[in-house]
């Protein structure tokens, strides 16, 4: 009897490995995994001559593309198959986010380039059907051809458990893509973050051959020639970059490194690493990187200059009785280029515009104003937006009383038409601003027009700087006398607009 048994076992087994596609319909999730898909996928990785040498990366997939994000449960089962094969010998998984320390070099002497650079993808998709079974896919794609590998793949159909239908329904980043825009960085890691964009910039370095980058030395304290930690961390993981050097003193170096971070959206942050030149003409290039960091409110107050708010004064009901944001009927209605040339369906890098892309600023008054126009651009400052002429003087409009007002904006300056009310000046505003100041004395207008001249001008869809910090707050202040001087005459509204990126 114990023979008997062991013999149909052994049939089961031999069995159930050379037709795994129809077992797996026989077995839940947990045994096919462990019994069939990881000893498949091990077989081929290690013995199919097609792989022999080539690196691996495991994704979860969606519509045949790899995601940054996906349900708890497909990212658990790509854990368990990649974990299940990382220490096997011959196969060589590539380096990624949610492996601290993998492939990161103490030294950058054998600094390894492709380390993440993977041959093809192991890619696991997850569909739930309306019946409420699951299938699961498993097949590799080819990464320099961008086609599946025909004899490659196993899949599971079935009724996932209860624990796996809730995984199922919970969607949350792909820690392997840490540092992209929908899996960033928490603010706590900002030692990995360090590492990742060092590694980045360190790559870049040693792919130029114009010459040797030499940086002022990194110090701590307060004769710190770099006052952002991050980037003194990025600077001490770049040492020993071969065409890299530090200098002691600013005056025998060539280059600057600087960071910044740009808001995206409430506390979602992109953070911008460069190496720059001093020397314009130099045939060394600036060199960047960047990454996503999400930093929450609660930390970010502290780093705004005290009294961000500017308050300035506001007639009680006065003339302007709203200003919105409106999407006019044909791009063709939005502002022309800077030549003066109308922008067309085809304009822009090759991007075919529709009527999506025209928004203006739309305003309504209750008396006859002279009214100019504002940008405070995310991260770049108070602009005065001008018409396509790209005019020196400031560019006013008329309102004419109880008749709406249309200020078209230049394609593509908008990626939404979502805004609200804004009831504040703001030297550091979380989200583009656009303000209207108007005047229905002409000698009030014309003293706003020379004050508005000092503001640069914006007259296309490209960011341009603008007045910040300590010159913005000086030119709020003259401002707000102008304002209290002409008292009844002069009316200001302001809207928020949320982008979308």
């Amino acid at each position: 009897m114990r023979l008997l048994y062991a013999t149909v076992l052994g049939l089961l087994f031999a069995g159930y490995a050379a037709d795994g596609q129809s077992a797996s319909r026989n077995t839940d999730l947990d045994s096919w995994l462990t019994w069939d898909l990881m000893p498949y996928v091990r077989q081929q990785l290690t013995s199919h001559p097609r792989f022999r040498n080539e690196s691996f990366r495991f994704v979860v997939m969606q519509d045949d593309s790899p995601q940054s994000e996906g349900s708890a449960l497909a990212i658990s089962i790509r854990d368990r198959l990649r974990d299940s094969l990382i220490d096997v010998p011959g196969i060589r998984i590539t380096w990624q986010a949610d492996q601290p320390g993998v492939g990161l070099a103490a030294g950058f002497s054998g600094l390894d380039c492709t380390k993440n650079q993977a041959s093809y993808f192991i890619g696991i998709e997850l569909h739930e059907r309306s019946t409420g079974q699951l299938n699961v896919n498993v097949r590799a794609l080819d990464t320099g051809e961008r086609s599946w590998v025909p004899e490659f793949g196993r899949d599971w159909k079935g009724a996932a458990n209860d624990s796996e239908r809730r995984r199922l329904r919970v969607i949350e980043p792909d820690p392997t893509f840490r540092g992209e825009r929908y899996a960033p960085w928490d603010d706590s890691e900002t030692d990995l973050m360090a590492a990742h964009l060092a590694y980045e910039l360190g790559c870049s370095l040693l792919r130029q051959t114009a010459g040797e980058y030499v940086l002022a030395e990194m110090r701590s304290g307060p004769q710190s020639t770099t006052p952002n930690p991050l980037v003194e961390l990025v600077g001490n993981n770049l040492a020993g970059i071969p065409s890299l050097q530090f200098s002691s003193t600013a005056e025998s170096s060539n280059a600057t490194i600087e960071g910044k971070a740009h808001q995206i959206d409430n506390d979602l942050y992109q953070y911008w690493v460069t190496i720059t030149p001093k020397d314009g003409t130099s045939e060394l290039i600036a060199l960047s990187a960047d990454t996503y960091i999400r930093i929450p409110n609660k930390y970010t107050a502290a780093t705004l200059i005290p009294e961000a708010i500017y308050e300035l004064s506001r007639i009680e009901d006065g003339f302007l009785a709203s200003l919105r944001i409106v999407q006019l009927s044909h791009q063709r209605m939005c502002l022309s280029d800077s030549r003066g040339v109308a922008n067309t369906a085809n304009s822009g890098a090759g991007r075919r515009y529709t009527a999506e892309d025209c928004y203006a600023l739309q305003l309504q008054s209750n008396d006859d104003a002279v009214v100019f126009f504002l940008n405070h651009q995310l991260n770049n400052g108070l602009v005065r937006l001008a018409d396509n002429y790209c005019s020196e003087r400031s560019t006013a409009r008329i309102a004419k009383s109880n008749q709406d007002l249309r200020f078209p904006l230049p394609l593509e300056s908008l990626r939404s038409g979502s805004w609200s009310v804004s009831n504040s000046w703001s030297l550091h505003p979380e989200k583009d601003t656009y303000y209207a100041l108007a005047s229905s004395n002409s000698k009030a207008a014309r003293a706003l027009a020379r004050h508005i001249e000092i503001l640069p001008s914006r007259c296309s869809a490209s960011i341009r700087g603008g007045l910040e910090g300590a010159e913005l707050r000086r030119w709020l202040e003259e401002l707000s006398e102008i304002v209290d001087y002409w008292e009844s005459e002069i009316d200001w509204q302001s809207i928020r607009v949320r982008n979308v990126y």
